[in-house]
């Protein structure tokens, strides 16, 4: 295979890998969005508060099962990738807009995040693995209580 078509083809399986994460995160695909991750990731999200951690995956998806499932509906869009590839280790940076909707009694039904992901992914034997996520806010519009609530819509449930 040449080179080129060797490129082309890593790029795309990154740009898929990194999508299926908010893809599979929104449809709650648990088991699917382990498989997404290495053995240990380094997460992230303090341009949002919460302090970056090196995590498994089963505890990435624990976290993310304890908010997204209280969520009426979630979508996760991300584009715009720019991949730089160096052997068996990649750096794509996206543009996400992520959509939370839960009606509550307040009114202020969506909580409306905008920004830019930072991954890292590694080649392995089973395909591109992320083992760096950051996520970069640069617009928090909407119902800031959203996620407090959906919370504990999830205890609710238990």
């Amino acid at each position: 295979m040449s080179n080129d078509l060797r490129q082309m083809l890593d790029e795309r399986d990154i740009i898929n890998t990194v999508n299926a994460i908010g893809m599979l995160a929104d449809r709650q695909n648990w088991s699917a969005l382990s498989q997404i991750f290495a053995d240990e990731v380094l997460l992230d999200y303090s341009s949002m508060g919460t302090p970056a951690e090196i995590l498994k995956p089963a505890e990435i998806i624990l976290r993310w099962k304890a908010l997204l499932p209280g969520f009426q509906m979630t979508q996760h869009i991300i584009t715009n990738h720019r991949v730089q590839i160096a052997g068996d280790e990649a750096e794509c940076l996206s543009y996400v807009a992520a959509t939370h909707h839960l009606p509550n009694p307040a009114g202020n039904d969506i909580w409306f995040v905008m920004g830019y992901y930072e991954h890292h992914l590694v080649r392995t034997i089973t395909g591109w693995k992320v083992d760096r996520m950051k996520f970069n806010a640069t617009l928090i519009e909407g119902n800031s209580e959203l996620p407090k609530l959906a919370m504990e819509v999830v205890k609710e449930k238990l």
